[in-house]
C-alpha cells in the first residue's frame, strides 16, 4: 500500500497556488468552473500527486481574505503546508495570516515555495529569502525549506517534485477510532450522498456504521474511495471520499464530524488553552473553526494572563483533548489555541485552574488526582481517548500510580479513598435498617449504580477482614444475623411475604430490595416456588399464591353468574385493587377454555 501525504497549499490571492499545482500533476484541483473563470479559489479544491510508492494529496485553500473560514477547513490534519510566494509581490498580508493560522493548527513543517522567479532578479531573490526568514523567526518550533520555482522552468519544477516525494511521514498520534469532518457534500447521480474529508483517526470498511454526532444517526457506507479510486477501507492520514446510506445530502453540513457511536461525548462548553496576537475582552463573542466546523463562542477568561479560558457555545461541540482550534472575528484571526478539557467536569474556578495547568503540561497523574476529586462516585476512564487523547489501558496505568485509590480493570473506573468511605457507610445503613441482609457484589452494584463488582467485592472483604461482617454461605451478613441456612430463610421468607400480601403482591425486585438481597438470588426462589405451584406468574412482574389465585377466580366467576359478565368496571367495584392488578387476573382469566372474552366483557361459555 502507498504511504500517504497530506499537503495543504496556501498564500495570498494570486500567487499562483493552482497554477503550481497543476504543473506539478497536470491537474486543476477539482475547483468549480467560476473559480477558474475567476482566477482564484474560493474554497477547497483537491487533487493528488502519485508515484506509485507515495501519493500526495493536495488541498488547495483560499487565498482571499475573505475566504479566510474555507482555508481554515482546509489546513485539518495536514502533514506539510507548503506556502506559496510570489517572487515579484513577496510577502504579503494573507501569506502572513496563513502562517499565523497554521503554526496554531500545529502545522510545524512548511515548504516554502518562490514562484514566478522568471519575473524577477537574483538579487530580489535572496532579499527576499532573508524576508522569509525574518518572517518565521516570529514563530517558535516551526521548520522551513525554500524552493524557487517557475512554471514555465521544467527544471526547477522537477527539482520541487523529487523533493516532495522524499518527503517522510509527518509524526501523527492515531486515537485508533474512525473520526471524520466532512469538509464538502454533493450528490452524484446513482449513488446519492457523497462526503469527504480528511481520515483523522482510526480506520473505516464498507462493513462500518458510522455515527454522525450532528444528526445522531447511524449511516451505512455504500462505497469509500481514496483519490478517486475505490478501496475497502481507508486508514488516518488519507483523504477519503465516502458514499453514504441513511442520509439525504441536504441533512449534512460541512462539520458535521462523523465517529463511532459511543466514542465522544457532546458538550456546550469547552476549556482550552489559547495564544491571542491581540488584547481581546472577557466574555467577547467570536467565530471559533475546528475541523471544518464553524460556529460561534463566548470567550469566559479563567485568570488575569488570559492564557486559560472556558470556551461557551450554543449547541454542543465534539472535540477531543489537544484538538487545535483557531479564533476570528469579522475580519481577522485573533488567535487560537488548544482543548484542554473537552468534557464538563464538577470543579471551581480555582480547582478547575489548576486542572488546565497540569493537562497544558500532561501531567496526567495530577490531572487524575484532581478528577477524583471532583468525582465522588468514581471517575470512569472510558472515555480516554477523548479527555487525554490516550488509550483506556494507558488511563488504567496512570491510575494505578495514584495512592489511597481502587481502579476497576473491567469497569475503568477509578475510585478515591472518599468512594471507598462512601460505599462503606451506605453498607452500615443497610445493616442498621435490616440486621439480616444479605450482602454481596451484585446486590450493591444493584443498589448503587456507580459501584463497579469488582469494587463492592473488594470493600466486602476489607470489612470481613475488620470483623464487620461475617460469611454465610456466598453471601456477607452483620455480626448480629440471626440467619441460619440462608436458603430455607430466603424461601420462607419470600413465601411468608407473598402469602400476606394476597392479591396484591408485591413487584419481585421491590421485594428483594426490602430484603436486601440480590435478584438473582430472589429468582431462584421465585422459580422453586413456581415448579412447586405456591405460587402463580401472572404477568412478567407479578406472582401470586396459588390458594390467593384460586380464591379470586372463584369470586371472578359468582360475579359473572350473577351480573352475566365480568369487566374492569364490575371487577373494580368488587375488589378495590390498582387497575395492573385487575387487568392481571382478567388476563389470566382469558387463559380458560369455558371462558369468551366479547369486547371486554367475560362471560361463560354455554354448553
Amino acid at each position: 500500500m502507498q504511504d500517504n501525504l497530506i499537503i495543504g497549499v496556501m498564500g495570498h490571492i494570486d500567487h499562483g497556488k493552482t497554477s503550481l499545482i497543476r504543473a506539478l500533476n497536470g491537474f486543476w484541483g477539482d475547483e468549480r468552473s467560476d473559480e477558474r473563470e475567476r482566477g482564484i479559489t474560493l474554497d477547497l479544491s483537491f487533487s493528488n500527486l502519485s508515484n506509485g510508492e507515495k501519493n500526495i494529496a493536495f488541498i488547495d485553500v483560499p487565498g482571499h481574505e475573505k475566504l479566510v473560514k474555507n482555508m481554515i477547513a482546509g489546513a485539518f490534519g495536514l502533514d506539510y503546508a507548503m506556502l506559496v510566494v510570489s517572487a515579484n509581490e513577496g510577502i504579503m498580508p494573507q501569506t502572513l495570516e496563513h502562517l499565523k493560522i497554521s503554526s496554531l493548527l500545529g502545522i510545524h513543517n512548511f515548504l516554502v515555495v518562490l514562484s514566478k522567479i522568471d519575473l524577477v532578479d537574483k538579487k530580489r531573490i535572496q532579499e527576499l529569502k532573508q524576508e522569509i526568514k525574518q518572517c518565521f523567526a516570529g514563530f517558535e518550533s516551526l521548520k522551513y525549506q525554500i524552493f524557487e520555482v517557475s512554471i514555465y522552468d521544467s527544471a526547477s519544477m522537477e527539482n520541487l517534485k523529487n523533493s516532495l516525494f522524499m518527503l517522510p511521514k509527518s509524526v501523527h498520534r492515531d486515537l485508533g477510532f474512525f473520526r471524520y469532518y466532512i469538509d464538502r457534500i454533493f450528490v452524484i447521480k446513482g449513488s446519492g450522498c457523497v462526503v469527504s474529508g480528511t481520515l483523522l483517526d482510526g480506520s473505516i470498511t464498507l462493513e462500518d456504521k458510522v455515527w454522525c454526532c450532528n444528526l445522531e444517526r447511524l449511516l451505512g457506507i455504500k462505497n469509500i474511495q481514496c483519490h478517486g479510486e475505490s478501496v475497502p477501507w481507508a486508514k488516518s492520514g488519507q483523504r477519503v471520499a465516502l458514499n453514504l446510506s441513511g442520509v439525504s445530502h441536504n441533512e449534512l453540513k460541512r462539520g458535521d464530524l462523523l465517529t463511532k457511536k459511543g466514542y465522544l461525548r457532546g458538550f456546550d462548553r469547552v476549556e482550552v488553552a489559547l495564544h491571542l496576537f491581540e488584547e481581546i475582552p472577557h466574555n467577547l463573542e467570536a467565530m471559533f473553526f475546528i475541523g471544518a466546523l464553524k460556529m460561534s463562542c463566548r470567550i469566559l477568561f479563567l485568570e488575569d494572563t488570559k492564557k486559560y479560558a472556558t470556551l461557551k457555545f450554543k449547541s454542543p461541540i465534539y472535540s477531543i483533548f489537544d484538538e487545535r482550534f483557531i479564533l476570528r472575528d469579522d475580519n481577522h484571526t485573533l488567535g487560537g489555541g488548544r482543548i484542554l478539557s473537552p468534557i464538563v467536569d464538577p470543579m471551581k474556578k480555582a480547582q478547575k485552574l489548576t486542572f488546565l495547568k497540569f493537562l497544558n503540561q500532561r501531567d496526567f497523574k495530577s490531572a487524575f488526582e484532581i478528577l477524583l476529586k471532583a468525582h465522588k462516585k468514581g471517575l470512569g476512564l472510558i472515555s480516554a481517548s477523548q479527555r487525554f487523547g490516550i488509550s483506556q489501558s494507558e488511563a488504567l496505568e496512570i491510575a494505578q500510580k495514584i495512592d489511597n485509590c481502587f481502579v476497576s480493570q473491567k469497569s475503568l473506573v477509578v475510585y478515591s479513598k472518599e468512594a471507598t468511605k462512601l460505599l462503606r457507610d451506605i453498607i452500615c445503613k443497610i445493616l442498621d435498617k435490616n440486621p439480616n441482609a444479605l450482602l454481596s457484589a451484585a446486590l450493591l452494584t444493584q443498589k448503587q449504580s456507580w459501584v463497579a463488582n469488582d469494587f463492592a467485592q473488594h470493600i466486602l472483604d476489607s470489612l470481613l477482614q475488620e470483623g464487620i461482617l461475617c460469611k454465610n454461605d456466598s453471601f456477607y451478613v452483620g455480626v448480629d444475623s440471626k440467619i441460619g441456612k440462608v436458603q430455607d430463610y430466603l424461601y420462607d421468607k419470600i413465601y411468608s411475604i407473598l402469602q400476606q400480601q394476597g392479591f396484591e403482591p408485591m413487584a419481585p425486585y421491590n421485594l428483594y430490595d426490602m430484603l436486601d438481597i440480590d435478584r438473582k438470588s430472589g429468582d431462584d426462589i421465585y422459580k422453586k416456588l413456581t415448579k412447586e405451584k405456591k405460587i402463580v406468574r401472572l404477568s412478567h412482574k407479578l406472582f401470586v399464591c396459588t390458594q390467593a389465585l384460586t380464591q379470586i377466580l372463584n369470586e371472578m366467576r359468582n360475579i359473572i353468574k350473577k351480573e352475566g359478565y365480568l369487566d374492569l368496571n364490575n371487577f373494580k367495584e368488587h375488589f378495590n385493587l390498582s387497575r395492573k392488578y385487575l387487568i392481571s387476573y382478567l388476563d389470566y382469566l382469558d387463559s380458560f377454555s369455558d371462558i369468551e372474552n366479547t369486547g371486554g366483557k367475560r362471560i361463560i361459555k354455554s354448553c
